[in-house]
């Protein structure tokens, strides 16, 4: 494990508050959880098998989306949200993160 639980979710925090703006709250999240082999399941590293952390993020309704963040960057894979719809996440060069189409 390269990252700490404390890492990811001020990672985390980051990316949803670059994602969802004026939407954003500091109390985003609900908790982690760490796979050491995670089958990717949506994006260009589908299929490959590696050490993952799950972001719970609070939504409306007691919802919970999925913010899936990669170990060995610490960068976002994807995210999931309650829908069930899948898209990437990226960085532009000003380092602010942005939902990939």
């Amino acid at each position: 494990m390269k990252h700490t639980e404390e890492q990811i979710i001020k990672k985390a925090k980051q990316i949803i508050k670059d994602l969802d703006g004026e939407y954003y709250f500091e109390n985003c999240t609900d908790g982690t959880l760490f796979e050491e082999n995670e089958k990717i399941g949506y994006g260009n590293l589908k299929g490959e098998i590696l050490p993952c952390w799950t972001v719970f993020v609070k939504t409306i309704f007691d919802n919970s989306d999925h913010l899936f963040i990669s170990d060995e960057t610490g960068e976002p894979l994807y995210y999931h949200n309650f829908n069930m719809i899948l898209f990437e996440v990226a960085k532009d060069k000003e380092g602010k993160y942005y939902k990939k189409e």
